[in-house]
């Protein structure tokens, strides 16, 4: 996915589905560019409640809103 077809989540509930067939649930905090990441890949951060993940933006295939 891309930065435009992600912002209109920022800052909401979303579930991304991974390009694996998983799922993560959270709030979608964030947009970290290649420089800052150790997979060296711009990614999103989630904030899942008691963990964050770091998700690359080129291995998500989807994001819904949770309402």
């Amino acid at each position: 996915m891309t930065y435009d077809q992600l912002e209109k989540f920022l800052g909401k509930k979303v579930v991304v589905t991974y390009m694996d067939g998983r799922h993560f649930r959270g709030v979608f905090t964030n947009t970290e560019s290649e420089f800052d990441t150790a997979s060296g890949k711009d990614e999103i951060e989630l904030d899942a409640g008691t963990f964050c993940y770091g998700l690359p933006l080129d291995e998500i295939t989807d994001m819904m809103e949770i309402l």
